[in-house]
């Protein structure tokens, strides 16, 4: 399988490519143009600020490369910030892709960023926690959340002073707001199952 991941500069490319590794894969890294190749599924990384991405994919060739994918169907997941990207704006200041309504907004609490461990509640019949016990625990750092305009999207949420959506199913893009490549063994098979979505032929998988 073609993995491409995203390096836009602040996201947390190490982990996340040694998970992958871990699970058979072999992911490249695209930063500029001239990395573009045939691939069969995008990550992009978590960590760092949504303002400065956007320029930057601009300016490294990706923008358009990346709306063609998206278009075409390419199956994309987005990780911590990665999620953030698929929607208009964020609070922080900076725009988005603009592939899904809605917009980032910082947790209401009195101490941020949420770092450690937290749960999630998860849609049960959703393909992305399967071969997953419960409680379903993953390891979260961010300040900002998402706030879909379609709430029909979520297929997890988490509590921290409030609660926010955890995990969005959107085909062809779904996204997470915790990092997988940091939560063990759970975030190994988070990342199994969204790598058996992308080599579901028929788009069986990719629906629930």
């Amino acid at each position: 399988m073609e993995i491409a991941v995203i390096d836009y500069g602040n996201g947390n490319l190490g982990s996340l490519l040694a998970a992958l590794r871990r699970l058979g894969q072999r992911p490249h890294v695209v930063r500029t143009a001239k990395d573009i190749r045939h691939t069969d599924t995008l990550i992009f990384p978590g960590v760092g600020s949504m303002n400065s991405v956007l320029p930057r994919l601009k300016d490294h060739g990706l923008f358009g490369w990346l709306n063609e994918m998206r278009s075409a169907g390419v199956p994309i997941l987005g990780i911590c910030l990665g999620m953030q990207l698929f929607f208009d704006e964020s609070a922080e200041g900076g725009e988005g892709l603009h592939w899904l309504p809605g917009n980032v907004t910082q947790i209401d609490a009195p101490i941020l960023p949420h770092i450690g461990w937290n749960t999630v509640d998860a849609t049960p019949d959703s393909f992305l926690w399967r071969n997953l016990t419960e409680p379903y625990t993953f390891y979260f750092v961010h300040t900002y959340r998402v706030q879909p305009a379609d709430p029909g999207i979520v297929r997890g949420l988490t509590q921290y002073y409030e609660t926010f959506p955890a995990a969005l199913y959107a085909p062809p893009l779904y996204g997470v707001q915790f990092h997988p490549e940091l939560s063990g063994t759970s975030g190994a098979q988070l990342l199994n199952n969204f790598l058996e979505i992308v080599e579901d032929p028929h788009g069986n998988l990719a629906s629930g």
